[in-house]
């Protein structure tokens, strides 16, 4: 055999022998016991202590909360999805409170094909209505049980009102497209009063001055400055006295 080969067999032999050797000592000795992975760490990650608790653990202390959620669209989402793993709560501090709640409420609810018509959707921009900014989804929502106007939210994006299905259909189109921002939270006949104002049969002189100084960035709440922005004031005083001139009082 020639030199150069047998230097180089034995460079490989040496090689092999190194790593049996560093395998015996570098390897845990319970790899691959069940699969592809530390037998041991199953019986390790057993005995530590529970991350994520469940809600029945975060009852004992949020009992308004938990019957908010239980009650609620959000039953299948648990409170740790969104405010992170319990473990020791409260001793290890309080939980975090979603500060981008856009972006985590989209997760699950920005409109796309592949989501099923059974999944509320919405489109982000233009949800309640076309806007500038995005809108914090807690402007409107109960996050742990989502309602908007008192009504459960629509199943899906092409569930929202259209200014054709937004007011009653003796209103001119002109008043229809006026009043269709102004239905989902207030309802069609302007009595809705379970999240927001009933506006039918208030004083048309205040609704103008609300309005206006909605659009003036005076009164701050963030649906009704968006809404407000493109108004003119003949608009304004349209739908003042549109909404004056219904019955009053809140929807039965």
């Amino acid at each position: 055999m020639p030199a150069h080969i047998f230097r180089l067999l034995l460079l490989l032999a040496t090689f092999l022998i190194l790593a049996v050797i560093a395998r015996h000592y570098v390897l845990d000795p319970s790899y691959y016991q069940f699969g592809d992975y530390r037998g041991d760490a199953v019986i390790e990650e057993a005995a530590g202590a529970p991350q994520f608790r469940g809600p029945a653990y975060c009852q004992m202390c949020h009992v308004e909360r938990h019957t908010e959620w239980s009650a609620g669209v959000h039953v299948n989402v648990k409170c740790e999805v969104c405010h992170g793993a319990a473990r020791e709560h409260p001793a290890d501090g309080p939980l975090p409170k979603p500060d981008d709640t856009i972006k985590l409420c989209t997760a699950c609810h920005e409109a796309m094909p592949g989501r099923p018509a059974a999944q509320p959707q919405i489109v982000v921009a233009e949800h309640p209505v076309k806007h500038d900014g995005a809108l914090p989804c807690l402007t409107c929502h109960n996050p742990h049980s989502p309602k908007i106007g008192g009504q459960e939210t629509p199943v899906a994006a092409e569930a929202a009102v259209t200014p054709e299905a937004a007011a009653p259909a003796q209103l001119s189109p002109r008043l229809v497209v006026l009043t269709a921002p102004c239905t989902p939270c207030h309802g069609a006949d302007g009595r809705n009063s379970a999240m927001s104002a009933a506006l039918a049969g208030s004083e048309s002189t205040v609704l103008i001055r609300q309005l206006q100084e909605y659009r003036s960035g005076a009164l701050q709440q963030p649906v009704m400055n968006a809404v407000t922005k493109s108004l003119s004031d003949e608009d304004i005083t349209d739908l003042a006295e549109h909404y004056a001139s219904l019955p009053g009082g809140p929807t039965p």
